[in-house]
């Protein structure tokens, strides 16, 4: 094992070197997953070796050829110098955004949209294609056993928890938005026990009082279901059930279609176990908001 691509002393540097130097005698196919890696290092460092080579256009076997022909010997250690990068110099809002502002003409605000709409369509493609129905139904099943459910996504993941917590409660279950409106979140987390369930939502840069809610629900023995962007993430490594959603982008925040898609998957399956209780607080909900006036008819503008 090489001690320049084992330390990553050069926080990916050292990897790209190595890359560049052997690119020449590499398989016309190990080639492609190098060229992937020297153009994409962020997606190195975030996403597991299945979604890399899936990106990449190669198949995992492939990736993992590159690896050993780099003298790694794992996957995690050939990666841990791209993450080693990101965490010294991750991309800020005001970068991205500046990317944004270059693209003024015409036919790059075309070039734009189509951008937006491939990277969420493939956002949704790649995230389920490593989410199995059998890993919903699983955390499914965890959530439906839950005495209370705390949902957290804090900053801009917090309209996926926001749906979570909406929905759920149309069919009469417990979940609890934590906001911590008025300097409250700690007291919103208060009394969390072994019988509960934190769903935390969160991407990097992860927002301080989010990771504190996993670590709070791991001192009470809660479970955890994260929705987060990285197998390594600090909200996924206590996680009882870790949905690793794919966010790319070309705007300053991450996407949120492919975890508000997971959240959808939950809210469906769950209401597809729920049999005839289900049903009942369902209608009962649609009723009270009727009765409310919760919704516009066209007879109001006149």
């Amino acid at each position: 094992m090489s001690e320049v691509g084992a330390t990553g002393s050069g926080a990916g540097a050292d990897v790209t070197a190595l890359l560049e130097a052997a690119y020449a005698d590499l398989s016309p196919q190990l080639k492609r997953a190098a060229r992937y890696v020297l153009d994409a290092p962020d997606e190195v460092a975030l996403h597991s070796m299945r979604s890399v080579a899936m990106r990449a256009g190669v198949q995992p076997s492939t990736m993992s050829r590159l690896v050993r022909h780099l003298e790694f010997e794992t996957y995690a250690a050939f990666r841990e110098p791209f993450r080693e990068r990101l965490r010294r110099h991750p991309p800020r809002y005001a970068q991205r955004a500046r990317q944004l502002q270059t693209r003024t003409e015409p036919s790059e605000a075309m070039g734009l949209l189509s951008e937006i709409i491939a990277a969420d369509t493939n956002n949704i493609r790649q995230t389920f294609a490593e989410t199995s129905r059998q890993d919903i139904a699983a955390a499914v099943e965890t959530l439906a056993a839950a005495r209370r459910i705390f949902a957290v996504g804090m900053r801009k993941c917090f309209p996926v928890a926001y749906y979570f917590h909406y929905a759920c409660r149309m069919f009469g279950r417990p979940v609890e938005l934590v906001q911590g409106a008025a300097g409250t979140f700690s007291d919103e987390l208060r009394g969390m026990s072994a019988d509960d369930v934190v769903l935390a939502v969160g991407f990097d840069p992860y927002t301080r009082e989010t990771v504190q809610a996993v670590r709070d629900a791991v001192a009470s023995g809660a479970k955890i279901i994260a929705l987060t962007d990285s197998a390594v993430s600090p909200l996924a490594t206590s996680a009882e059930h870790c949905f690793v959603v794919s966010n790319d982008g070309p705007s300053f925040f991450r996407s949120l279609s492919a975890a508000m898609s997971i959240a959808q998957a939950l809210v469906a399956f769950w209401v597809a176990r729920g049999g005839e209780a289900t049903i009942r607080s369902l209608a009962e909900a649609e009723r009270s908001l009727v009765s409310h006036e919760a919704y516009w008819h066209e007879e109001q503008s006149s």
